[in-house]
């Protein structure tokens, strides 16, 4: 590919690049722009095994590798001196972006058996997960007594990890995963001005990275809630179980 970046874009993305987690909302459309340009002729064959328009792509790249919003915003300042302090790491050409946004991709598609079994990082509806339960063998209450587990003992624990949440991750999860409230979970945060509600959302498990593992997702409070509180291992193994368990909590929280 013929790099798209004259010399002062070159300059002005390493600049922008060095303190992108500081960055004034003019800056981050700069560098939304000169990024979103020089990846315009960048067409890694991992777009087309993903399906999504190149343009969801790209924006997601850049919102997640590029400019780090979706990085805990109380983590900022401990990562800001490393990111600065790396300075032969900022890309400087439009060869260097592409081959950075193709391994984003690459790591999309090694997550992406494991999104295809649990829908993690959407709203799961109550549909979503009867269907996905039911194409499973093994019978609700086997699966949860693989793991020394029955329905009412998870109800009780479901109850007690909705009331232990911070007030805007309760709603968050009552009304997005419990009553599958309209307009999402950005309708939800409008409506009871929760703010920074998709970082919350994901901190939750609500949603998450694109090219997040399962080990990933068991960082999440109900990743975490999962395997240390349940001893329910996130991995494809113990999806029926999992599916179960998610099954269990939202209908706990439609009554929180």
């Amino acid at each position: 590919m013929q790099d798209t970046l004259s010399s002062g874009e070159s300059t002005e993305l390493v600049r922008l690049w060095r303190r992108r987690q500081q960055l004034s909302p003019d800056e981050m459309g700069r560098m939304y722009a000169i990024v979103g340009d020089a990846l315009r002729a960048c067409s890694p064959p991992e777009l087309k095994v993903l399906g999504e328009s190149r343009q969801e792509l790209v924006a997601q790249f850049i919102y997640v590798k590029v400019l780090r919003l979706d990085a805990d915003p109380d983590e900022v300042e401990e990562g800001a001196a490393p990111v600065a302090a790396s300075d032969h790491s900022a890309p400087s050409t439009a060869y260097a972006l592409c081959a950075y946004f193709r391994r984003y991709l690459i790591d999309c598609t090694r997550a992406s058996s494991f999104r295809r079994k649990l829908s993690i990082g959407e709203q799961v509806s109550e549909a979503q997960l009867d269907a996905q339960l039911g194409s499973q063998d093994a019978p609700d209450e086997d699966c949860l007594a693989e793991h020394g587990l029955s329905e009412a003992k998870v109800q009780g624990l479901a109850r007690a990890f909705i009331a232990a949440l911070p007030e805007p991750e309760r709603l968050l999860l009552c009304e997005g995963f419990g009553r599958e409230a309209a307009g999402g979970l950005s309708g939800i945060a409008s409506r009871h001005a929760i703010a920074s509600y998709h970082y919350r959302a994901g901190r939750l498990g609500l949603v998450h990275k694109r090219e997040g593992l399962p080990a990933d997702y068991a960082k999440t409070l109900l990743g975490s809630w999962i395997q240390h509180t349940l001893g329910i291992a996130i991995a494809a193994d113990n999806m029926a179980a999992i599916l179960r368990v998610f099954k269990i909590l939202g209908a706990e929280a439609s009554y929180a």
